[in-house]
């Protein structure tokens, strides 16, 4: 059984997002690359009725909560021409950086404001061990500064 992957919008607010992912397969199938969990593209615009476009160009990481299978790690990171590492997530557990202001997309080069995830074995069993995940991002929207005169 191949890895399966699927992510859900929960709330997409003018400011504020909440995602779930959910995934399962067998810890000696063939790792899959990267998948992009969070599109700012994808998401509604940040200033609803105003005139003009405003969407998101990136996402800040400001809560994670997740549940994942012995075994594996689920590694999260900000796409750009080098993805930037987000954080590392195995176990259960919370991650709440919203009391400093969150975790800022500092990706340079190529930056796409998504957010990847990887799945990594901590070792490939000889026997297929079913395994799965859950991961729960809330996100706050931004956008770069607007030039005025």
């Amino acid at each position: 059984m191949a890895f399966a992957n699927a992510t859900y919008t929960q709330i997409d607010g003018p400011r504020n997002t909440v995602t779930r992912t959910v995934g399962d397969g067998t810890q000696n199938a063939a790792l899959p690359t990267a998948v992009t969990i969070q599109d700012p593209a994808t998401l509604t615009d940040m200033d609803p009725g105003a005139p003009g476009a405003n969407p998101a160009t990136k996402l800040r990481v400001d809560h994670i909560e997740y549940s994942i299978s012995d075994g594996i790690t689920v590694q999260l990171y900000f796409d750009a021409t080098t993805p930037i590492a987000i954080c590392e997530l195995y176990g259960r557990g919370k991650l709440d950086w919203r009391e400093f202001g969150g975790i800022a997309n500092n990706a340079g080069t190529g930056v796409t404001g998504k957010i990847l995830m990887t799945i990594v074995a901590a070792d490939q069993a000889a026997t297929a061990v079913t395994v799965s995940w859950l991961v729960v991002l809330r996100t706050v929207k931004c956008a770069p500064a607007r030039g005025g005169a």
